[in-house]
């Protein structure tokens, strides 16, 4: 009888760890956006972009990796084939570390200076 109580009140802690561990995980996703920016700069693994925000230009880079769409007209192409001054929908997680999900070329940009009026 001992034996099987303990072995509930282990069965039940596990079960609550669990619980815990999967909210934990929950909370940890983070929030995709897609934003409309010019590339500024396109490097080995990273593309530097400008993006408008609260009326001001600012520079943000975004990692780039094998699993990271990149296309233009429809078809695939390789971050190489990123220019400076490419208008570019980019999907990523801004809060995160992580690569970009996708970057898909839209027209050409031009390049603005970054900060804005201060």
């Amino acid at each position: 009888m001992r034996s099987f109580r303990w072995l509930a009140v282990f069965l039940f802690a596990l079960s609550v760890f669990a619980v815990n561990g999967f909210a934990q995980e929950e909370k940890k996703s983070t929030k995709m956006r897609d934003v409309e920016a010019v590339i500024s700069a396109v490097g080995q693994r990273t593309v530097t972009f400008q993006v408008e925000r609260k009326g001001k230009v600012r520079e943000e880079v975004v990692g780039i990796d094998e699993k990271t769409e990149i296309d233009k007209d429809g078809a695939k192409i390789k971050l190489a084939d990123l220019k400076q001054t490419d208008k570019v929908m980019i999907k990523y997680a801004p809060d995160a570390y992580t690569p970009a999900v996708s970057v898909k070329v839209i027209g050409k940009g031009e390049l603005k200076k970054a900060g804005g009026d201060d």
